[in-house]
């Protein structure tokens, strides 16, 4: 005699293990920007620039000189993320067993490892807008506040042309020439900023990945990326004063932005709004929502000081 399972499911225990998160690559422009707060629609950055004339010392008094006052504006976006979840609907799963007694369910089970997803996942694309951001042509999540990219194309002639020297005909960014490609940039830092103290080198992680290892293969067996490093996937450009960090905002992209951190501007309304979401339960419609909403807009100070390259990735 033997046992007949045809009729039978294989087992799976689906609550063995608890709920994890997928990783996603987490964004930190806001560490090398200037934030401006307490912005509801838009502002200013209120620029002053005087120029200096020296005359033969005698009596007599000859005016000469200028001083200019500029603005450049700083608008923000209103954005925001509305979710609803019916909590029945998870009586039917595996889910059940997270669930307290009763038919009123007013709280998500796993509320958690689900608000620090959110979270995290509004970061991220907070950093994705900070550069990609396009409400003319952007899809998705990147419609609906410009970025760093559009601004900076717009001000194509004003800003400094950082394909320069060598690898003016480079169509991508490879191991054989992504350290000149880095050094032709550093050399076209215009000439006022050359000791500033804030210059930072944005790219890809991808494109960092390559320049590390290029200096590391060619770097005459001592250089290993850690002497200089200070934080993950950031190092100085060897001999320099500048700092190249990846960034996930430039995921996808043969780009790189040189610039210094006083001469770009993040605005927003209040800086931790992103971050303090709300999860409510909504009797009326008898579900769990999820709501947060914050501003956003890039704007920068002197686009002569902004050195750029974009190449065919």
């Amino acid at each position: 005699m033997a046992l007949d399972l045809t009729g039978l499911t294989a087992y799976v225990d689906e609550n063995k293990m608890e709920l994890i998160k997928k990783s996603i690559l987490q964004g930190r422009t806001l560490e090398y920007v200037t934030i401006q707060p307490d912005i509801k629609s838009s502002a200013t950055i209120n620029i002053i620039d005087t120029d200096l004339v020296i005359q033969a010392g005698a009596c007599g008094w000859n005016a000469d000189g200028t001083t200019t006052l500029s603005q450049r504006p700083l608008a923000v976006d209103k954005m925001k993320v509305n979710e609803a979840t019916c909590v029945d609907d998870l009586e039917a799963y595996y889910t059940q067993k997270m669930m307290n007694a009763g038919s009123y369910n007013e709280t998500i089970p796993f509320e958690q490892i689900y608000s620090e997803d959110k979270s995290e996942k509004i970061a991220n694309e907070i950093d994705n807008v900070i550069w990609k951001g396009d409400k003319g042509a952007g899809a998705g999540n990147l419609a609906f506040s410009d970025g760093y990219f559009k601004l900076i194309d717009s001000l194509a002639g004003s800003t400094v042309n950082g394909n320069t020297g060598a690898v003016t005909v480079a169509t991508g960014i490879t191991a054989a020439n992504v350290v000149d490609i880095v050094d032709g940039m550093v050399n076209s830092v215009p000439e006022d900023i050359i000791n500033a103290d804030d210059l930072f080198l944005f790219m890809s992680y991808a494109n960092y990945r390559t320049y590390a290892k290029a200096l590391r293969d060619a770097n005459l067996y001592h250089y290993n990326g850690q002497e200089d490093q200070g934080q993950e996937f950031s190092q100085m450009v060897p001999g320099t004063n500048v700092r190249v960090v990846a960034l996930k905002g430039f995921s996808g992209t043969a780009r790189m932005i040189l610039s210094r951190k006083a001469n770009l501007y993040f605005g927003t309304d209040l800086l931790n709004d992103s971050e303090d979401f709300d999860i409510f339960y909504s009797k009326d419609n008898d579900e769990v929502r999820f709501l947060s909403k914050w501003k956003q807009g890039v704007q920068v100070a002197f686009p002569s000081f902004i050195v750029d390259l974009i190449l065919v990735p």
